[in-house]
């Protein structure tokens, strides 16, 4: 269970260090007792970081603060004997959470261990797998896995990148909302991520051990920019023979033997297939120009769409999964439900496989 580390801990650490205890004597003495979990050389860290700020009084503190929430400010009524009778506390949210839950994660997931199978020869290809709008838990995609697993197991790969997130899952939130807090419909998020580990621990440990090179590219969509951008996290900690890039720009490239694909999700302004053309090769023009094939992958719509703009293949990905509301409302019940799985070779597109 990851937990905020209480203001009170925090400032008994500090006050113990202030009385010339060290951070060893500190940490095995009261932190880890009480904060279980943390390792000694995060919590070093933390407490040099404590030891600079100043701590609000503990009666103003004492008189009402919310949980979540950081006091960083009070205005207080004192009776005729200094005591507090009320106190009105401002409060923002803990801008440390985001770190401390990075560092929660990598203290409490263990590492895969994965040995790559024994080939003769490594065929000079790269696998791409662009499972865009999977939206979990609305379904397991198990049917998918099994496919994909086909088509990773069937060679021994240069590379492959898997790209993750795309609204991975359908809600950002508990509370049945989107990244924009926009509410729609209200799915169970704890199946949710368990039903994406599954998916992803499997497919990541077959792509491991059937590859020289993993390459994991998280890519922001519109329902769950920070719930799959979380999950990448776990992904990290447990697969540290993959590369991650899990950074939050809208859009990015996979580069590979001449080969240039741009991703994006494609939900906001500006997003038509001319308009990703242009940004595309604004955004990233040396490896534009050392291409011989260029191809941007968007999602977001629910349906296939292509079309060949000066040279570049610029696709809408469909995706696989049940009609909701939302599919409903824009009249898309009769489009495709596929997954496209894309093979390439130097300087080519080699294949396309349907899952």
């Amino acid at each position: 269970m990851l937990m905020t580390i209480p203001l009170e801990l925090k400032r008994r650490c500090v006050e113990m260090r202030n009385n010339g205890c060290s951070h060893l004597e500190i940490y095995n003495e009261v932190f880890k007792k009480e904060h279980p979990g943390m390792g000694f050389e995060t919590f070093r860290h933390k407490i040099r970081k404590w030891e600079k700020l100043a701590f609000a009084d503990e009666k103003t503190l004492g008189a009402g603060t919310y949980p979540g929430f950081t006091a960083h400010g009070a205005t207080v009524q004192v009776n005729g004997h200094g005591e507090v009778v009320q106190a009105w506390i401002k409060e923002h949210t803990d801008e440390n959470q985001l770190a401390e839950l990075i560092e929660a994660i990598k203290e409490h997931t263990q590492p895969i261990v994965i040995e790559r199978a024994e080939e003769a020869q490594t065929e000079p290809e790269m696998l791409e797998i662009p499972l865009f709008d999977q939206h979990f838990p609305q379904n397991d995609h198990i049917d998918t896995f099994v496919a994909i697993s086909r088509i990773i197991e069937s060679k021994h790969w240069e590379e492959i990148s898997v790209i993750i997130g795309q609204d991975l899952f359908h809600n950002d939130d508990m509370r049945g909302r989107t990244s924009s807090g926009r509410p729609i419909e209200k799915v169970d998020m704890v199946k949710a991520w368990e039903l994406a580990r599954i998916f992803y621990t499997s497919v990541l440990s077959l792509c491991v051990k059937q590859s020289e090179k993993v390459k994991v590219v998280y890519s922001k969509g519109n329902h769950d920019e920070s719930m799959a951008w979380a999950f990448v996290q776990m992904l990290k900690a447990m697969f540290p023979q993959a590369e991650f890039d899990d950074s939050l720009k809208q859009r990015k490239i996979i580069f590979w033997r001449e080969c240039f694909i741009g991703v994006t999700h494609g939900a906001y302004k500006k997003s038509s297939l001319d308009d990703l053309r242009g940004q595309f090769t604004i955004q990233f023009p040396i490896e534009f120009a050392n291409a011989k094939v260029r191809e941007i992958h968007a999602g977001h719509l629910h349906r296939e769409e292509e079309r060949d703009i000066y040279g570049v293949m610029c696709r809408r990905l469909a995706h696989k999964g049940i009609e909701d509301e939302w599919t409903d409302d824009e009249g898309l019940v009769g489009a495709s439900k596929r997954f496209m799985i894309f093979r390439w070779k130097p300087g080519r597109l080699a294949g396309i496989d349907y899952v």
